[in-house]
C-alpha cells in the first residue's frame, strides 16, 4: 500500500487589469451567447455594457438577473441583484482547480466552453449550480 503524504500546494493567481478584463469579457459573452440562455431571461445592466470586460472590471456595476420563467415570458420570474465583476470573481473562486487555472490563464481561456462559463455565472450568482 502506498504511503499517503499530507502535503498541499496552493497556487495564487494575480491577473492584471487587462487580463481580468479579457477574462470577464470572455466568460460573460460565452455564457450569455450559449451557456446561460436556458435560464437567464434578461439582464438589466443600468446602461453599462456587460460584454465589455473593461466596463465590468472598472465599474463592477450592479446588474439584475431575471430568471426562472421557463422561457415563456411568465410574470413569475425571480431576480438576483449582483455586481458584474463580483459574479466572475466569486464564480471562479468556487471552481475546481483545473477550471480555475483555465479561467485565470488568458492563454487557456479558450478551453472553457459555454457550459463552463455558465457554471461560473451560476456559482457567482447563487454559490452553487442551480440550473443544470
Amino acid at each position: 500500500m502506498a504511503k499517503v503524504l499530507d502535503r498541499t500546494i496552493a497556487v495564487e493567481y494575480s491577473p492584471s487589469r487587462d487580463d481580468w478584463a479579457k477574462i470577464a469579457e470572455t466568460i460573460w459573452i460565452t455564457a450569455l451567447e450559449g451557456g446561460s440562455n436556458h435560464w437567464i431571461d434578461y439582464v438589466h445592466c443600468g446602461g453599462h455594457v456587460l460584454k465589455s470586460g473593461f466596463d465590468v472590471v472598472d465599474s463592477n456595476f450592479d446588474i439584475t438577473i431575471h430568471h426562472g420563467s421557463e422561457g415563456w415570458g411568465d410574470d413569475d420570474v425571480e431576480t438576483e441583484k449582483v455586481k458584474a465583476f463580483d459574479v466572475i470573481f466569486d464564480g471562479i473562486k468556487l471552481l475546481d482547480a483545473d477550471r480555475q487555472r483555465q479561467a485565470l490563464t488568458t492563454s487557456e481561456l479558450g478551453q472553457l466552453d459555454a457550459i463552463d462559463c455558465d457554471l461560473i455565472i451560476q456559482l457567482g450568482v447563487f454559490g452553487e449550480e442551480v440550473y443544470c
